[in-house]
Formats: C-alpha cells, sequence, structure tokens
C-alpha cells in the first residue's frame, strides 16, 4: 500500500486544475467575448432564469421588437411586457423585475447601467442584486459577460457538475456555491470554466442518467465511482 490516493479522492483544490484543462481539451478554451451593454446582459438574465437559452432568447428578440427603446418599455403597462416575454415562462413574475429596474434606472436619470464600471465586483453585485427577483447567478451574468469582471457563475449545470465530481460538497447551495468556486477556481478560468463545464453538464453530465461511460471528467469525479460497482 502506498498510501496514495486515487484521483476522485482528490481535494478540490488539487483537482479543480486537471477538471478544468480536460474541459478545456474536449470543448475548447473558451476566450471571453467583447463586453455586452450590461443593461442588456442584466435583462437576458432575467429571462434566462428556470427556461431554455432558445426560449429566453426568443422573448429577449420579442421585448426589443415589441419596444424599441428603454424608455418605451420603461412606460410599458405589465400586461404589454408580459405579453412580450410568454415565451421565456414566468412572464409575470419577469416582467416585474424587467419594470421595477427600468424604474430604478429612470430615478437615475439614464436607462444604463455603465455607472457599475466604476463600482467593485462586490459593490456591483450588491447593487444589482438589491433589486427583487434578481439574484447572485443573474447579477454575476452580468458582472462575467458585459463587466468582464472574473467571477464564477454557477446555473442549474454548473451546480450539478461541480457537485458530481466533487469541486463542492454535495450539500452545498447554488448560493454558496458561487463563493466556493469563485475561491476555487483561478481568475484566469473562471470564463472558460463556467462556459465549459455549462457545454459538459448539458451534452453528459445530464440530471437523468448521465453518460459516465462517455466522460472526460470520470477518473476525478466521485459521483461516477459511487455508481461503478
Amino acid at each position: 500500500m502506498t498510501g496514495e490516493r486515487a484521483d476522485h479522492q482528490l481535494d478540490p483544490a488539487e483537482k479543480a486544475g486537471p477538471i478544468l484543462r480536460a474541459l478545456d481539451a474536449r470543448y475548447g478554451r473558451k476566450d471571453r467575448p467583447a463586453g455586452r451593454d450590461p443593461l442588456e446582459a442584466l435583462i437576458r438574465g432575467v429571462l434566462s432564469q428556470n427556461t431554455t437559452d432558445a426560449n429566453s432568447a426568443r422573448a429577449y428578440e420579442s421585448l426589443r421588437e415589441r419596444f424599441g427603446d428603454w424608455g418605451s418599455l420603461a412606460a410599458a403597462p405589465p400586461a404589454r411586457v408580459e405579453a412580450a416575454i410568454r415565451s421565456g415562462g414566468l412572464a409575470r413574475q419577469k416582467a416585474a423585475t424587467i419594470l421595477a429596474i427600468m424604474r430604478r434606472l429612470k430615478e437615475r436619470g439614464r436607462y444604463s447601467l455603465d455607472f457599475l464600471r466604476k463600482l467593485d465586483s462586490a459593490e456591483a453585485e450588491r447593487r444589482l442584486a438589491a433589486v427583487k427577483g434578481v439574484g447572485i447567478k443573474t447579477a454575476r451574468l452580468v458582472l462575467l459577460f458585459a463587466l468582464e469582471r472574473p467571477v464564477f457563475v454557477v446555473d442549474t449545470h454548473v451546480h450539478r457538475v461541480t457537485r458530481r465530481v466533487g469541486l463542492i460538497p454535495p450539500t452545498a447551495t447554488r448560493e454558496k456555491a458561487h463563493h466556493l468556486l469563485d475561491a476555487l477556481i483561478s481568475d484566469g478560468d473562471k470564463y472558460s470554466g463556467h462556459m465549459n463545464i455549462i457545454e459538459h453538464g448539458r451534452r453528459v453530465c445530464h440530471a437523468r442518467s448521465p453518460e459516465c461511460g462517455a466522460c472526460v471528467l470520470r477518473r476525478w469525479c466521485a459521483h461516477s465511482h459511487e455508481e461503478t460497482p
């Protein structure tokens, strides 16, 4: 007996790097594109909650077609906003959040979130999450994709995959996972890691019946070894 641990028994800090390298090799290293308009990123983030990418994209395009500018959206009655985004699901709840965002920006005198660029990441996140209906994931989507900040974002795929491979404890909530993975994953890996873990969750590590035999992370995966006789 050498006392050496198997790869799936390694501590999270020891296997995070190898896991991310394996995902880069499988799906390609992702380079962050030029930052989006932060207000667009926030509205898209709200619309992405609890639905598919296709449905949220359809809802966003419908919203912009119905309301030609942010001011028109801000002045719209809730029923019209709900009708425009119905394809994304939870239309009443999301319309209320979007209109709350617009009201706050109207009070500032400009329909823009560019002022967030001058704030540090923690304060920008706090300001965004102060709006009812904007949680940590949605706030961090704005920071990662629009403000180009090195923060880690946890969606349902990331939460599932990182628990299974043992980067976070099985009992970690999604909110707790944001902070654990932020500390675990280097700033340079946060964007590509986020994108590739999502892709892996969609292609291989499904919520039901994960394709463990085809998984490039199997050697590090606690879940896979628990399932193996």
